[in-house]
């Protein structure tokens, strides 16, 4: 199998084929465009472990020799900062170097600490440069971290060319990672509406025509808005949030959308995914490879290009990965179950965020007890209904829960959640129940205290005062 894997692209099985002599079929012209946009003082990108914010260009020059090499257009970087770009190319030699094309500032405003926060501007690169394009040509989008391993399917191209647009539906991945519910909650918060059928498209390709841009860039614009207002809640930050909301939005109009990961026109790998069949990304006309920016960065500053060392050292990785995977796996088990447990409680006492909770579902009845903790300078959350005070309970972790009894519908565990399995009792709040008569039911070992009815509420607040003070 490794033989195999190493072999170059050049073997019958994986030839692409060749159109006859006597086809008269115009091919359809794409222009590759990559984004090299430098802001200082920036994030960057969680998957980029150089400060060299350059190394994005050295990604690019790999994937412009590529792209050459299999008889695809020079690359086309846009960015922001075209002088500095041109300067760094000049040490390049002109066959590797891609063309320059200087971004107009952009409409687009966040916060520079965020996540992918260079990517975000993939969308000024999209209307600029597919406003240059000559008719019937295909705007090809790509991430800086991709190969090129052979010739683009010219069919493909043609029903793209029809269509307006084909995107990388990686929804499979997405919704398994992060759960489906969560990837569609957070595409229907920038949608702005529900979606008949929410899919994920990758940003590391999209190919679409001027007239499809036009289309889609109006959508995207108010995606980023309703994005932009609700980053800090959403589980994904980057161009694929916005880009694929409103891809959603078109689709549901009627659009349709190509999938080009389908057609193994472009695979996703990551070196450390062991699970997945190399021989199916060999196929694949373009690679990107967000695992291995190094490898590529290296590449740019050999002699010579090859596609065939880049893939034997892909496949020499995944070897490597295959041994070590059921060891790695087996450490960090054993070193998550050694340390989850302390670093859960530390995280707990540090990010209490009130004092009290005290959940009274008649809504009135420990009101003088809210009055009395708060006059003594505690930070007291009331709540009404079982699940307010649940939610409460996770998202502000307070130091200590009073509740009415007997409340049925909500016991220790339900207040509590996953605090209730903390084997250390000291690290999760303090359960005090407040009776609503005099009768002492058996609430379980989570209750810590229990006063009846007739109790002086004084007493509860004392006991309140003595749990805030032993933490």
């Amino acid at each position: 199998m490794s033989a195999l894997l190493r072999r170059n692209f050049d073997e019958p099985s994986c030839r692409q084929a060749a159109p006859s002599s006597g086809s008269t079929r115009k091919r359809v012209a794409v222009v590759p465009c990559a984004l090299v946009f430098i802001e200082t003082g920036s994030t960057g990108s969680p998957n980029c472990t150089r400060t060299d914010p350059l190394c994005y260009l050295e990604q690019a020059i790999t994937l412009n020799r590529s792209l050459i090499a299999v008889g695809l257009p020079r690359l086309t970087v846009a960015t922001n900062v075209a002088e500095q770009i041109e300067q760094y190319l000049t040490k390049v030699d002109s066959d590797s170097r891609p063309r320059v094309l200087q971004l107009s500032p952009s409409r687009l405003t966040l916060p520079k600490m965020t996540r992918f926060y260079s990517a975000h501007f993939k969308l000024d690169m999209m209307e600029q440069v597919a406003a240059t394009l000559h008719e019937g040509e295909l705007l090809m989008l790509l991430d800086t971290d991709m190969l090129a391993l052979r010739a683009l399917d010219e069919e493909l191209l043609r029903r793209c060319q029809m269509i307006g647009v084909g995107a990388f539906d990686i929804s499979d991945q997405e919704f398994s990672a992060y759960g489906d519910a969560r990837v569609i909650r957070d595409l229907e918060t920038v949608a702005g509406k529900s979606l008949r059928n929410p899919r994920w498209f990758g940003g590391e390709v999209l190919l679409a025509s001027t007239g499809f841009v036009n289309e889609l860039v109006p959508y995207a614009h108010a995606c980023f808005e309703r994005y932009r207002l609700a980053i800090d809640d959403l589980n994904h930050n980057g161009d694929e949030a916005f880009i694929s909301a409103a891809l959603n939005l078109l689709a549901d109009e009627g659009h349709q959308i190509i999938d080009l990961g389908a057609h193994r026109l472009v695979g996703r790998h990551w070196s450390g995914n062991t699970h997945r069949d190399l021989r199916w990304f060999k196929g694949c006309s373009l690679l990107h490879l967000p695992g291995c920016k190094r490898l590529l960065e290296r590449e740019a500053h050999r002699d010579t290009f090859s596609a065939e060392r880049v893939w034997r050292n892909l496949v020499l990785r995944h070897e490597l990965n295959r041994t070590v995977w059921p060891l790695r796996r087996w450490v960090r088990s054993r070193a998550r179950s050694r340390y989850d447990g302390r670093l859960q409680r530390d995280a707990i006492r540090s990010t209490a965020a009130v004092d009290v909770l005290v959940f009274d579902p008649d809504a009135g009845r420990l009101s003088g007890l809210v009055s009395r903790l708060t006059s003594q300078g505690m930070q007291v959350m009331p709540a009404i209904t079982t699940e307010e005070a649940r939610n409460e309970a996770r998202r502000l972790n307070p130091r200590v829960i009073v509740a009415s009894s007997p409340i049925g519908a909500a016991n220790a565990g339900d207040l509590l959640g996953d605090l209730s399995r903390l084997p250390d009792r000291s690290h999760r709040p303090v359960m005090i129940a407040f009776s609503i008569d005099d009768v002492c039911l058996d609430w379980g070992p989570e209750w810590d205290r229990w006063f009846p009815r007739s109790a002086d509420p004084g007493e509860v607040v004392r006991a309140v005062r003595d749990a805030l003070t032993r933490r």
